[in-house]
């Protein structure tokens, strides 16, 4: 018998140790991606929760359940480190969570998952038919629709859900949507100035195969629209002329753009360097990194000048970033603490450091598109430079198992993180594209 319960735990698939490196749920899933969409949508949710007692979310394309994790999880504004409640809301918030989604098996996965939570519930259904729906249905507060769910849709379709979607909100509702970014790095062979063209990528979810062996399985691929920022505020301005109700856009933010999930199987762009692993790496306890794994290597792309500068410029305060860091645990003893904090109350010079110790990869000396080596000095690196200094300083001082691995290497991810959210520009150049948009009625 013993045998036996032994035997049905571990073909549960539910007895094996959890890691963050790979899979649909790692640690940059987790702990990068969700988060930046829940800091955006953060002061949002908390202007929901000051205006209503309970909030009505609709969840469209809600597969297993994803984005009641992500909402549950999203942190309040300007919280104290003595505070232990810091979510925005939490399940007794909720009046009604509905999600929809077309897949029979997603849509049970979900429920098994949180459909005893109070006023959670999942249906089968296709997003797109929603009037029917709304016929006796009081508007929601948030309708939610994230993880590249619109990229399933036509534009039409997309302008009929919105305006539908506008027509059945009340005056302050807000609406969050995702597309893939038209130009993500992870397939810049597909990047074209006319519009017309590849407007959809048929898409592999070959990311959740690991060591290749995506190749000994059959893998169907899908069509998923690609967008850029123009597109999707055409999008926006079409459907709040059809609904006659003003629809804002509020925010449009790039997610995921040197780490999307295609970063790493190169499956539409050879060029790329697999970031996605060492990201996890940095999060994963116990565990150091190779950050020489981290230096990005960006290829430009002829004709794309203006991509090309965002892409260049990210990538130098990246590197930086990241050599700075190196240089800080290279350096690091007692006599080299006793200089740095001998500093006193000076500012860190970063042009100094750049001019010293910027890294140029080879594909970057070897392009006629680039001009310039030389980073400008940017408000976001000089603090993450400083916050680094902090860290390492600060954890090597402390009596725990590996300072390093468990303290720096998860704050070098999350000041690359804050890199990433204060350079993208919205223009498509992450895996996601996002949008937060509010109603006015």
């Amino acid at each position: 018998m013993e045998k036996n319960a032994y035997d049905e735990a571990i073909s549960s698939g539910k007895y094996e140790l959890p890691s963050g490196l790979i899979g649909k749920y790692d640690n940059v899933r987790r702990f990068w991606e969700d988060k930046v969409i829940g800091i955006f949508l953060s002061p949002y949710l908390e202007q929901l929760v000051a205006d209503q007692n309970k909030l009505r979310i609709l969840d469209l394309g809600c597969g297993s359940g994803d984005g009641y994790d992500l909402l549950m999880g999203v942190k309040r504004q300007n919280v104290t480190t003595s505070q232990h409640d810091v979510n925005v809301i939490n399940p007794d918030l909720i009046d009604s969570y509905l999600g929809f989604d077309i897949n029979p098996s997603l849509v049970a996965q979900a429920n098994a998952i949180h459909g005893g939570s109070r006023g959670v519930v999942f249906e089968e259904m296709d997003f797109n038919h929603l009037p029917s729906k709304f016929d006796d249905e009081p508007p929601y507060d948030l309708y939610f629709a994230a993880y590249g769910t619109l990229s399933h849709n036509t534009d039409d379709e997309t302008v009929r859900l919105l305006s539908q979607i506008a027509k059945h909100s009340r005056d302050g509702s807000i609406i969050l949507c995702d597309w893939l970014g038209r130009y993500s790095y992870e397939w810049q062979p597909l990047w074209t100035k006319d519009m017309e063209q590849n407007k959809t990528i048929d898409y592999l979810i070959s990311y959740i195969y690991s060591n290749g062996d995506e190749g000994e399985k059959e893998i169907s691929s899908f069509p998923l629209r690609l967008l850029s920022s123009k597109e999707t505020l055409a999008i926006i301005e079409q459907s709040s002329r059809d609904a006659g109700v003003q629809i804002e856009p509020e925010e449009l933010f790039d997610r995921s753009i040197f780490m999307g999930r295609h970063i790493d199987t190169a499956q539409y762009n050879p060029c790329c360097k697999p970031m996605r692993r060492a990201l996890n790496s940095l999060l994963e306890p116990n565990i150091r990194t190779n950050l020489e794994d981290l230096i990005v290597d960006y290829v430009p792309k002829d004709g794309f000048p203006e991509l090309n500068s965002f892409y260049q410029n990210l990538e130098g305060c990246w590197n930086a970033l990241v050599t700075y860091t190196m240089e800080l645990l290279q350096h690091f003893d007692a006599e080299e603490l006793r200089r740095l904090l001998g500093r006193g109350g000076e500012a860190l010079d970063v042009p100094s450091f750049l001019r010293r110790t910027q890294r140029v990869p080879a594909s970057r000396l070897q392009s006629t598109s680039q001009t310039s080596t030389t980073v400008t000095p940017k408000p976001a690196l000089k603090e993450a430079m400083l916050e680094m200094e902090r860290a390492v300083t600060g954890a090597s001082a402390l009596n725990i198992a590996d300072p390093r691995a468990n303290i720096i290497e998860p704050q070098l991810c999350y000041c690359l993180r804050q890199l990433e959210m204060e350079l993208q520009q919205g223009e498509g150049c992450g895996h996601g594209l996002v949008a937060i948009l509010k109603v006015h009625k």
